[in-house]
């Protein structure tokens, strides 16, 4: 079983960089639980698919066209797991726009892994 959630969850992330590479707001919120949450920095939460769908689309509007994850560590525990990682943020033509780490909290929704809850914050100092 733990196998099988590493592998759906690396698929999920493989997702949702393709999304947000094709600039699809809807696909990336796809990938939320229906009552899933942002907590983005220096905002309030960011709640269910029609909010997160928004504020995608937003950040995507505000030119970045690109994110990499990379997972550092995954914790299955059951129907649940917590996944902690670094993500790199790019505009047009590759420059780097923010770099930083997220906790991402999956459950298992009807036997697909989904975004529960997802807090990143930036390794960029501020400037």
């Amino acid at each position: 079983m733990s196998s099988d959630a590493h592998a759906a969850i690396a698929a999920a992330n493989q997702r949702f960089t393709e999304s947000f590479a094709g600039q699809d707001a809807a696909g990336v919120a796809a990938l939320y639980t229906q009552d899933g949450q942002l907590l983005p920095g220096n905002s309030d939460f960011v709640t269910g698919p029609a909010g997160i769908e928004e504020f995608w689309r937003g950040a995507m509007g505000m030119g970045i066209k690109t994110v990499k994850l990379e997972s550092l560590e995954l914790e299955v525990h059951g129907e649940a797991a917590v996944e902690v990682g670094t993500y790199t943020l790019g505009a047009e033509g590759g420059q780097t726009i923010d770099y930083g780490k997220y906790l991402v909290v999956w459950r298992n929704d009807g036997g697909n892994w989904r975004l529960h809850r997802d807090i990143w914050n930036s390794s960029m100092p501020p400037g």
